[in-house]
């Protein structure tokens, strides 16, 4: 009975190590490389197609292993994609994509890729495209960071139009620890001071594939020195000075330091600079500038 078992574990073991053997051999003898050096050598036949997007999934993908051998394909981060059309936008995609082709097998799918160009029109849907390298060196710094953490991905596109088109960090909306160093990061690799404020925006596309940009929403934290039992008034103002919005409304204040979260609609108004004028009545305690 002994004996029995003896030889039954060994050969529960062979297999499992014959398994484990297979699966590496398979992995090892997979042939590695780029869609770009993949494209050159004819290994693979590739169909880049716009679906009208401006970011998120926005290219359809169908790729088929030309060869008689397992490809490991990678699209690498830094990946432009472009139309033939020169009024419209090229995109990028800033994280790598890996996809594994068996022999001779077609991969349909989406590339993740981004606006660079928010002045020109969104690319036309079933436009072919054609890839290219990324050659500036703030957006191969922006995927370096974004590397293994976990960004909302939703805010992605505003930190491509911050390197590709000077757009203010402050519409990435920094809401979480995380989020908050990544909008830190972008602010360092565009060179641009961070703000205090969120500035969410609307994007609207017309019938022309055009952008219409509004911000709808002004919100962050706002921090003061107070004595207590002083009676807080919130005003708002254009930066020459113009009163926008002077509330009826006070808030007794605790003593010392004080922070609350400061949170307006801002749709409709008129683009410009403004701030927030903090005083009790008589004197300025604070102010806070913020865009739209």
């Amino acid at each position: 009975m002994t004996q029995n078992l003896s030889k039954s574990l060994k050969i529960a073991v062979l297999l499992v190590v014959s398994v484990l053997f297979s699966a590496f051999s398979t992995n090892s003898t997979a042939t590695k490389m780029s869609i770009f050096d993949a494209l050159k050598s004819k290994s693979i036949g590739a169909s880049i197609v716009s679906n009208g997007k401006h970011n998120g999934n926005s290219v359809d993908l169908k790729i088929t292993n030309l060869t008689n051998q397992y490809i490991e394909l990678i699209i690498p981060a830094g990946t432009k994609y472009s139309t033939a059309a020169d009024d419209e936008q090229t995109l990028i995609q800033i994280e790598d994509k890996f996809i594994a082709l068996q022999p001779k097998q077609t991969y349909t799918g989406n590339a993740a890729a981004f606006c660079t160009e928010a002045s020109d029109r969104c690319p036309t849907s079933s436009s072919a495209m054609t890839i290219s390298k990324n050659t500036n060196p703030k957006f191969t710094e922006l995927s370096e960071y974004i590397k293994g953490k976990s960004i909302d991905k939703s805010t992605f596109q505003d930190a491509v139009w911050a390197i590709s088109d000077g757009y203010s960090v402050s519409n990435i909306s920094a809401e979480d620890q995380v989020s908050i160093d990544f909008r830190k990061k972008v602010a360092d690799i565009t060179g641009q001071k961070n703000p205090w404020f969120n500035s969410p925006q609307n994007v609207t596309i017309d019938d022309r594939g055009n952008f219409n940009m509004e911000t709808v929403l002004i919100a962050g934290q706002l921090e003061f020195m107070c004595n207590k039992g002083t009676m807080v008034h919130q005003d708002i103002y254009k930066a020459n000075g113009e009163a926008v919005l002077i509330s009826d409304k006070t808030m007794q204040a605790r003593y010392g330091n004080v922070k609350y979260r400061f949170q307006m609609q801002v749709k409709g108004w008129e683009k410009g600079d403004y701030y927030i004028k903090l005083h009790d009545g008589t004197n300025e305690i604070t102010r806070y500038e913020f865009s739209v």
